[in-house]
């Protein structure tokens, strides 16, 4: 029987790090990085505020600018209902999403098939361009940590990759593109060897509404050393299915 080892790399603890620093973010650094540019206008009973830099004063806005600039106001929703202060809403989605193919896409024909399960957080970034019909396009990030499965011997695989994306501005009907980074707990899987822990990552993907907050989509994933640890390692291409969940 095939000895499986459960190292875990100290790269692989420390990636795991920056991920978790990176998802408590959004909610440590809200109320400095957009410093000067947060205007506290009380619309409702809840207090909830908008993100603007037109009136920096609230002394001399009307009602109706306020509206207008709801309209026009940043794709992070600052500070919904909070009574202790604002607080961005950077996470968009999480999915759950495995692999249905391994058809090869880009680069050599991999000698191994591979089945893939993890689970994927999309977050919002500050640069975002959408009309008031809600349409349009922005950069967001997409982080993920799950299970890598080939020739019987599994490896932990966590991902953090920037997207260009294109669609409406809930996440609903989303198409992106991104490259990024990986790290894998092992890069040997039987006959095939990706050469080292860290990978690049390049995906495009598609999403489609379903019911209410729940949604599906399509992901193309690919793994590659790009030649760093020399000439003849072979990458991944994996296809799949997601189940997302909207925030």
């Amino acid at each position: 029987m095939k000895h499986r080892s459960c190292y875990i790399p100290t790269c692989i603890i420390r990636f795991l790090s920056i991920v978790f620093a990176f998802l408590l973010f959004p909610k440590l650094a809200a109320a400095t990085c957009c410093d000067g540019e947060i205007s506290q206008y009380p619309t409702c009973k809840n207090r909830t505020y908008i993100y603007t830099s037109l009136a920096p004063d609230a002394s001399t806005v009307s009602s109706d600018t306020l509206k207008e600039t709801e309209i026009q106001s940043s794709i992070f929703d600052v500070c919904k209902n909070d009574e202790n202060g604002p607080v961005k809403k950077c996470l968009l989605s999480m999915a759950l999403r495995a692999r249905f193919s391994s058809l090869d896409v880009l680069g050599s024909v991999a000698p191994e098939e591979f089945s893939a399960y993890d689970l994927a957080a999309t977050f919002r970034l500050p640069w975002a361009w959408y009309s008031r019909s809600g349409w349009g396009g922005g950069i967001r990030v997409i982080s993920s940590i799950g299970v890598l499965n080939g020739a019987g011997d599994n490896a932990l695989v966590v991902s953090l990759i920037p997207l260009l994306t294109f669609g409406s501005k809930d996440g609903g009907f989303t198409l992106d593109m991104g490259a990024g980074g990986a790290l894998l707990s092992r890069h040997r899987f039987g006959a095939q060897d990706f050469g080292g822990y860290f990978q690049f990552a390049l995906t495009a993907g598609l999403s489609i509404p379903l019911f209410k907050n729940f949604g599906a989509g399509y992901r193309f994933l690919h793994y590659s050393d790009a030649a760093i640890y020399g000439q003849g390692k072979t990458g991944a291409d994996l296809h799949m299915l997601e189940l997302i969940y909207r925030f």
